[in-house]
């Protein structure tokens, strides 16, 4: 099969957002103290549930749109699992950590 400029973007995106969730996977923790520096009235505790439930949720979602919407081989879609499944448990039992960390 002959891979469109529509597969194109869409592994594209797929590559760029792994990227997103593991950057804020790893730097949730600063990503917080940053709003909270700019906008005083977020707690901190808020914007690090959502960043951790943020990268949780791309490393899960990626699989699934790419089987979704990719008409290729399922070489793409073992490809996209096996790298979610490698970096993104990592990052997100770490992500995970620090959140419980946080609530205490």
């Amino acid at each position: 099969m002959r891979v469109t400029v529509y597969n194109s973007l869409l592994i594209i995106g797929v590559i760029i957002s792994l990227i997103f969730a593991t950057i804020l996977g790893i730097y949730g923790q600063d990503i917080s103290y940053f709003l909270n520096e700019r906008n005083p009235t977020i707690e901190l505790t808020t914007v690090i549930t959502i960043v951790t439930i943020l990268s949780i949720g791309l490393y899960i979602i990626n699989p699934i749109l790419l089987f979704k919407f990719l008409k290729l081989k399922k070489v793409y879609l073992i490809a996209c699992i096996i790298a979610s499944s490698l970096i993104g448990l990592r990052i997100s039992m770490f992500s995970f950590f620090v959140w419980a960390m946080w609530m205490g």
